[in-house]
């Protein structure tokens, strides 16, 4: 097997979106075409013993808002019983102490989204929920994670109203093992109806890594790098593939037949500083 870096060429991580919805109503959302409906964790078993005979090692949880899956505290203990590495990404607008203290040693990670270091911009993009500041409670979440073990990444979307501002604060109030900024990224189907009031233009990604290339681990990832290069399934336990900008789902058969490789660019995967210490 050929190898990159040092590592073996194969992917090592995956994210499973268990649940659609969410409770907040970001403009640039590209999974707001995901299913309602959702499984059980003993239904996530099979693609689960897949992935661990393909040598992935962490598994990402993500939504929609995965904090409003029912059975979320099953899905951890069945991902960590199986000895996976074990992330969760969320808005944090649902996390409390006591469920925190209560997942730790189960969560290695919980990734953090934010848009822009500022609350207005947050209340006008959609990342909200009433009586929820998101700003102040990322940071809030972020320190009850760190009180209690959990390793925090920071994930930054750079839309239209943020990509000039200075996030240097708000990352050093987090102060994440981790930081990932996202350029925005289009999907058809998905959030193509308004992408002129987030979308940025290469100048203006370029400008924001220049302006917070400083920062220590931080990683930016444009969207060449983010398209066709994750290891995803949909809440009905579909494989995802983002390939050409555009969700398609693949019943689980299809995976075992074809492969990840088939469809998800494993050097992308390695280019995009997807491995690193979890």
């Amino acid at each position: 097997m050929t190898t990159k870096e040092g590592s073996n060429q194969i992917f090592k991580s995956a994210n499973i979106h268990v649940f659609g919805r969410c409770n907040y109503r970001c403009e640039h959302c590209f999974d707001r075409c995901l299913t309602h409906e959702y499984l059980a964790p003993e239904d996530w078993v099979e693609v689960l013993e897949y992935l661990k005979g393909k040598g992935v090692e962490k598994i990402n949880l993500a939504g929609g808002e995965p904090m409003l899956y029912p059975f979320l505290d099953e899905m951890c203990h069945l991902i960590k019983g199986m000895g996976f590495k074990l992330s969760i990404v969320t808005n944090g607008s649902r996390v409390t102490e006591e469920w925190v203290e209560r997942m730790a040693g189960i969560v290695d990670w919980i990734g953090l989204s934010v848009d822009s270091p500022e609350e207005d911009d947050e209340l006008e993009i959609g990342r909200h929920a009433q009586g929820v500041q998101h700003i102040e409670n990322v940071v809030r979440v972020a320190d009850m994670c760190h009180r209690h073990g959990i390793k925090v990444k920071l994930n930054i979307t750079v839309v239209r109203r943020s990509w000039h501002k200075d996030f240097s604060g708000l990352i050093a109030r987090v102060s994440p093992q981790r930081v990932k900024c996202f350029r925005a990224v289009t999907m058809e189907g998905a959030n193509d109806d308004i992408p002129d009031t987030w979308s940025i233009t290469d100048e203006q990604f370029a400008a924001f890594k220049a302006n917070h290339a400083g920062i220590p681990g931080i990683v930016f990832e444009d969207n060449c790098d983010m398209v066709g290069s994750y290891v995803m399934f949909d809440p009905m336990g579909r494989w995802m593939v983002d390939a050409g900008n555009r969700k398609r789902f693949y019943d689980f058969e299809v995976l075992r037949r074809e492969g990840l490789h088939s469809l998800v660019d494993v050097d992308r995967y390695f280019g995009r500083n997807a491995v690193y210490e979890w």
